[in-house]
């Protein structure tokens, strides 16, 4: 604050404006305002000993009044009523203002104005509540907004992970936690990893009004996800959501969210994860500095703090974990896979077009078929539209096509010939990814079942002569022409009677 007191005593001993603003550490220009200032309001040294610097700058800066000039009143608290409701916007509100002012006859204001003078009424009127947290009694939870990335250890893409975070506002005591999404079963397995991290249960979970947790919250009605419920009923705990657009009512989460955000998330910004597990690993050590660091502005850190006065107040844990399971029915497809969770998962071969049942835990997958499980899977985590398959289930033709290996073709064409193995290692080479070949060198070893390994060894050897690589189509033609070359004369063992054979019936009609 600009030390007004000490520039009009400086002032009254004739001090020159620079040093004057050399001592009160202001500029010169600030100086020569308030002398300007003071001498309009008629302020002169000595001052009164109550007269501070607030009540100099009161005098020499008087709040200006405000002049409506007969604009139509703003109501105020209508405006904090309505802006609390789903999709009201200030410009919303100002076209119904306006058009209340033209019904009484009287001028609106401006947007600009009507937005500047609620701001200011805001300003004066809104109170904060402070709310005294008692230990473990209720915990907060929330996604953060910010998304690290990893990138999949299986197709090298790299996904963005949404956090999950929970916090104790008594000890302020934080967890998070990534997942691939937002879904249903991330949200629920982030509340039962939380409880397991602090040790126990709060009476009270506190959560956001996402639609994994809560469907409907409003003054007459609350409506509980059914998993959501279940899960809490579980572990002893009741769901009180924040009010709607009511950030404040888990400001606990909130303020954590934030130390997340920038401690984490940001921290890490240009680090690279390979898989989930790896950035989970980062983050819960990022989050345990967090917990032991010290507070800024009070004794001890969130951990002490925890440990000594919240840890032993929790609620103890049931004796089993929550799993969440899904249910669903399902049709096997002909290639004896059916769908669940954008995945494929396989059953024998032998249910095709039968109806299943599927049920799912967050690490397996289970078909039931007339109250029988016919299949047994491990919950896939790949990229949308991945296939599990169990070589048990396939038809023989088709594990003997999984069997496959260029090492395998190899091996086969060694015993047929050099040449065979030179082209079907040729082929199996041509493509970036090897399975891409198997179809083409299974089709050119076929070709020994028509024509021999002899006459394939020959073709082979020829087409090595046109080419260094040839195809399975180079090997087709360079037999062909080897057909067409040891093809037997038509003529080759015919009788062909003497020229002079007919002359006996020359005249006579032949």
């Amino acid at each position: 604050m600009v030390k007004y007191r000490e520039i009009l005593r400086l002032t009254y001993l004739g001090i020159s404006q620079e040093n004057i603003a050399f001592s009160c550490g202001c500029a010169r220009s600030t100086v020569q305002l308030i002398q300007k200032l003071a001498k309009s309001k008629g302020l002169e040294w000595p001052l009164p000993g109550e007269m501070d610097d607030a009540a100099i700058r009161a005098v020499l800066y008087p709040p200006k009044e405000t002049r409506d000039d007969g604009k139509f009143a703003i109501d105020h608290e209508w405006i904090e009523r309505e802006m609390g409701k789903p999709g009201v916007t200030m410009t919303l509100l100002w076209s119904e203002y306006c058009v209340k002012a033209t019904d009484h006859g009287a001028d609106p204001f401006m947007y600009s104005a009507f937005c500047q003078r609620h701001r200011k009424w805001a300003q004066r009127n809104r109170i904060t509540l402070h709310i005294d947290r008692r230990p473990a009694e209720e915990m907060q939870v929330d996604w953060a907004g910010k998304c690290p990335a990893y990138c999949d250890p299986d197709t090298g893409e790299i996904r963005k992970a949404h956090v999950f975070v929970a916090c104790l506002p008594y000890s302020s005591m934080i967890f998070a936690w990534p997942y691939p999404n937002m879904g249903e079963e991330s949200w629920i397995d982030g509340h039962i990893r939380a409880f397991r991290e602090f040790g126990g249960t709060t009476p009270i979970v506190v959560p956001d009004n996402c639609k994994t947790g809560v469907i409907k919250n409003t003054v007459e009605e609350l409506v509980v996800n059914e998993q959501y419920r279940l899960m809490c009923e579980h572990y002893g705990v009741a769901v009180v959501p924040a009010r709607v657009r009511r950030p404040k009512d888990k400001a606990a989460v909130e303020m954590s969210v934030g130390v997340v955000e920038r401690k984490v998330i940001a921290a890490m910004r240009d680090r690279v994860f390979i898989g989930i597990a790896e950035l989970a690993a980062a983050i819960d050590e990022a989050v345990d500095s967090i917990n032991s660091a010290p507070f800024q502005k009070r004794a001890g850190s969130r951990r002490e703090a925890f440990l000594g006065r919240e840890k032993d107040r929790l609620q103890p844990l049931p004796p089993t974990h929550y799993e969440m399971t899904v249910r669903k029915t399902a049709t096997v497809q002909f290639n004896y896979h059916v769908s669940f969770d954008k995945r494929y998962y396989s059953v024998p071969a032998a249910y095709v077009r039968r109806e299943v049942g599927i049920v799912a835990t967050r690490t397996t997958v289970a078909v039931i078929c007339d109250g029988e499980r016919i299949a047994m899977h491990r919950r896939s985590t790949s990229p949308a539209g991945a296939y599990v398959t169990d070589p048990a289930h396939m038809p023989d033709s088709h594990r003997e096509w999984t069997a496959w290996s260029g090492d395998r073709f190899r091996s086969w064409a060694a015993g047929k010939g050099e040449a065979i193995l030179a082209v079907v290692d040729g082929i199996l080479k041509s493509r970036k990814v090897e399975q891409q070949a198997y179809r083409s060198a299974r089709a050119l070893l076929g070709l020994a079942d028509k024509h021999g390994d002899a006459l394939l060894e020959r073709a082979c050897a020829k087409a090595l002569t046109w080419t260094a690589r040839p195809s399975y189509k180079t090997v087709k033609t360079a037999l062909q022409k080897i057909a067409a070359e040891t093809a037997p004369d038509p003529d080759a063992g015919a009788y062909r009677r003497p020229d002079d054979c007919y002359d006996e019936f020359d005249g006579c009609d032949r």
